[in-house]
């Protein structure tokens, strides 16, 4: 190959590279949200006799930015209320069927007692900590 076809070559390999620097990147995916750690807590099996010991004979205790889950493995419904307002992303679970859930996630750090509206004897205590 002469000198002057491969002083084009270079050239063109030249203007390649360059437009090919110029070019902005390619988009990159948005990092998907990662889901928090789950508390599970639990309407315990035959939780009506139960009393103060329905959700576990130890108070709940979960840390802040964690999902609270409430599982109901009694065979009655049952609604879970919190008895002061100082957990307000968890105020009541709303009926909850027998198996049924509902999750919250806990971000204020506080302490509540915690009953059944259906079933006053149930109670319990909530509390939500700094990790």
């Amino acid at each position: 190959m002469g000198s002057r076809h491969l002083g084009y070559a270079t050239t063109a390999l030249t203007i390649l590279l360059l437009a090919a620097c110029g070019r902005d990147k390619a988009p990159t995916a948005p990092t998907p949200p990662v889901d928090p750690p789950t508390a599970n807590a639990y309407i315990l099996a035959g939780a009506v006799d139960l009393g103060a010991i329905a959700f576990g004979d130890e108070p709940i205790v979960i840390y802040k930015g964690e999902r609270l889950r409430w599982r109901n493995v009694d065979t009655v419904e049952h609604n879970v209320v919190t008895d002061t307002a100082s957990l307000p992303e968890f105020m009541t679970t709303g009926l909850l069927a027998p198996g049924g859930e509902r999750s919250f996630i806990m971000n204020t750090i506080g302490t509540t007692k915690i009953h059944c509206t259906i079933h006053p004897q149930m109670t319990g205590t909530l509390v939500v900590q700094e990790r």
